[in-house]
């Protein structure tokens, strides 16, 4: 390519899926599940990036041509079982792009088909912060209105909260929130993700999406959340 890229985005779609067979080509709304994802990144309109789809099937394949994804490989059935991480799959492709083009991206994004609702401008806001000064990662995360003395884990068998060093403090005008990743976006240096093995290597930074905006799909309950989510015109 002429102008050299700096984002590498991957979007991963195998078809072994066994909670809800072969959910990344479902019809939502009647059109492929990793097509909103695909939709999404072209009104993203980031510069200086390529996005690929990373799937195992030619017929996944054929979808997300069709929806402007580049394919220029099949991954290997090593990284696409159950047991293969989304690590293990963005490290596939960054050996892909370096193969292909000598170099690596100065970033790489993670955009799984099973959160449809993120925006374009999510896309957009997550470079905006990982140009913006000291930042490793940016992570799409939601927030939780609890606070940790009523998060609990079982002990024998008894309810046990993982901060008791406090009364238990019920009210959400007491709690401060708590932060955990949606699986929506997940955006890294390079270098760190290949140093630290981690989407989450040091001075990573969260980006706070809603409840819809967060929405994963994994099972059939979700499914029909995101249908609702729709039908409402929510989105």
């Amino acid at each position: 390519m002429a102008e050299a890229l700096d984002l590498l985005m991957v979007v991963p779609a195998r078809s072994g899926s066994k909670g809800l067979p072969d959910k990344n080509i479902r019809p939502l709304a009647g059109k492929p599940l990793l097509s909103w994802t695909a939709q999404t990144i072209d009104e993203a309109g980031l510069p200086k990036a390529l996005a690929v789809l990373s799937t195992d099937s030619e017929q996944y394949a054929e979808i997300g041509r069709g929806n402007g994804l580049a394919v220029p490989f099949l991954r290997p059935a090593c990284d696409a079982t159950d047991a293969a991480s989304s690590l293990q799959v963005v490290e596939h492709a960054l050996g892909w792009f370096r193969q292909h083009y000598a170099y690596l991206p100065a970033w790489v994004m993670l955009l799984q088909p099973t959160s449809p609702f993120r925006s374009p401008a999510i896309l957009r806001q997550a470079m905006a912060l990982a140009n913006g000064g000291n930042v490793a990662a940016v992570i799409g995360c939601k927030e939780i209105q609890r606070n940790l003395t009523t998060l609990f884990q079982l002990c024998d068998g008894f309810m046990q909260a993982l901060d008791n060093r406090q009364p238990t403090q019920a009210s959400r005008q007491q709690s401060r929130p708590l932060l955990t990743p949606n699986g929506a976006m997940y955006l890294c240096r390079t270098d760190f993700l290949l140093t630290h093995k981690s989407f989450y290597p040091p001075q990573t930074v969260p980006l706070v999406m809603n409840s819809i905006q967060s929405l994963d799909i994994d099972t059939e309950e979700d499914w029909a959340i995101a249908e609702a989510f729709v039908k409402q015109g929510l989105l």
